[in-house]
């Protein structure tokens, strides 16, 4: 999702007074409150595009589009505040208007499937339709142990900060699927590498691995969940 946003958003990683990560477009000079800020959170399935804004003109298009595509809305409770949900094929996206704090309009989207970029056209900017419809299968463990016994190979553990902490494979270096930053982490990986990855379960890094694929890097293996792994003898 936020490989599509334009080079004039930019990235704010957690800091002391907010522990999430979020985009704006470019600040005016003198501190001025950003225009919109966007965040993605992770959700069980899919995940949440929260979008909030001063701009009316943007929520208007918005909402104009939505109904275009003749799609169910339905009015939502929300206590001093305006709100409808249009329903789509995969996603729902609640329009809040009138809110009180910095941003009066408000967009969630949640996805049920996860939107990723279609190889052939990585870098051009194009919105993809592409879907992980499915993770990426989990080899079997002799598959699996000889795979991350490949000094070449790099190994990706995509669980969480706390989970790796707990207990992580050797050689792997941590890559939260969860974080909301994920895509550009992917995109800072080299496409040309053999990558092996593996999860609590195998699900995340099946998904992630998919996600990898879609990118362009075609050596990404799914050897799936730390326990199975460690119980196996691997290190």
């Amino acid at each position: 999702m936020t490989q599509h946003l334009s080079s004039g958003w930019t990235f704010n990683a957690p800091a002391a007074g907010s522990r999430e990560a979020f985009w704006t477009p470019a600040v005016a000079a003198g501190g001025a409150l950003a225009l919109s800020r966007l965040t993605v959170r992770p959700q069980r399935p899919g995940q949440d595009v929260v979008l909030k804004t001063t701009q009316a003109s943007c929520v208007r298009q918005l909402r104009s589009e939505l109904k275009s595509q003749k799609l169910e809305a339905q009015p939502v409770t929300c206590a001093g505040c305006e709100a409808v949900r249009f329903k789509g094929p995969d996603y729902e996206a609640t329009i809040y208007s009138q809110m009180k704090g910095d941003y009066p309009f408000v967009v969630v989207v949640h996805q049920s499937a996860t939107i990723v970029q279609d190889p052939a056209a990585k870098g051009s900017g194009i919105k993809s339709g592409a879907k992980v419809s499915s993770p990426l299968p989990a080899v079997d463990i002799a598959t699996a142990t000889q795979l991350l016994a490949d000094p070449q190979a790099l190994v990706l553990d995509v669980r969480t900060p706390e989970e790796f902490a707990a207990g992580h494979l050797e050689r792997a270096q941590n890559l939260d699927f969860r974080s909301p930053n994920f895509h550009q982490q992917l995109s800072l990986l080299d496409p040309d590498a053999r990558y092996v990855l593996y999860c609590a379960s195998g699900n995340r890094s099946g998904q992630a691995a998919q996600l990898m694929q879609a990118q362009g890097i075609g050596t990404v293996t799914n050897v799936g969940g730390y326990s199975q792994l460690k119980a196996a003898g691997v290190n």
